[in-house]
């Protein structure tokens, strides 16, 4: 009795697990599709979720990092918090540490982990996107990944193969159950 019980926890353990990561799958890809669909920027309840594309801040956020960056208003940045901002144009989006604060938060003095100079221009707090909360390495690519025909047609068998297999397994428990 106490043999079966021992075997029941790693099961429930493992379902779990793959339960949460069907959950954060779902939700990469509603956030993908949403943001192609929209074509705007990844973006849900108030956090935005972007890829890291250079190493300017490496070692603390990698490239192919996902970060996701709560919207913030200027005057809430103090020093050191890393920040995203609006680069050159709309488009561009930079994601830098906050070395300095000027004008009682109007405008901030930002560099890179690795780079040696502090950015040649001042963030104007109108660019300001947000606060960089999380940083997920590597997620990056997953993203990329879901972005070509061959991630959706994985993801698409996947989600098939969840709903169908268990079943499937299921009608061959009923059909091998002895008759009593």
């Amino acid at each position: 009795m106490e043999d079966r019980k021992d075997r029941k926890w790693p099961k429930l353990f493992g379902n779990i697990l793959f339960t949460i990561f069907i959950i954060f799958m779902a939700f990469l890809i509603i956030v993908t599709a949403k943001t192609r669909f929209t074509g705007g920027e990844p973006k849900l309840f108030g956090y935005r979720f972007y890829i890291v594309n250079s190493g300017s801040m490496s070692p603390t956020i990698d490239m192919d990092s996902m970060i996701i960056v709560k919207e913030t208003d200027p005057q809430y940045i103090d020093r050191g918090d890393i920040v995203t901002y609006y680069g050159h144009d709309r488009d561009s989006k930079v994601t830098h540490r906050v070395v300095e604060i000027e004008g009682a938060g109007t405008s901030f003095i930002t560099r890179g982990d690795a780079n040696d100079s502090n950015d040649p221009i001042p963030l104007e707090g109108n660019k300001l996107i947000g606060k960089v909360i999380i940083s997920i390495p590597w997620i990056g690519k997953v993203f990329r990944f879901l972005n070509t025909r061959l991630g959706v047609i994985i993801i698409g068998l996947l989600i098939t193969l969840w709903i169908i297999v268990p079943m499937v397994s299921q009608k061959f428990k009923q059909l091998n159950k002895p008759v009593v």
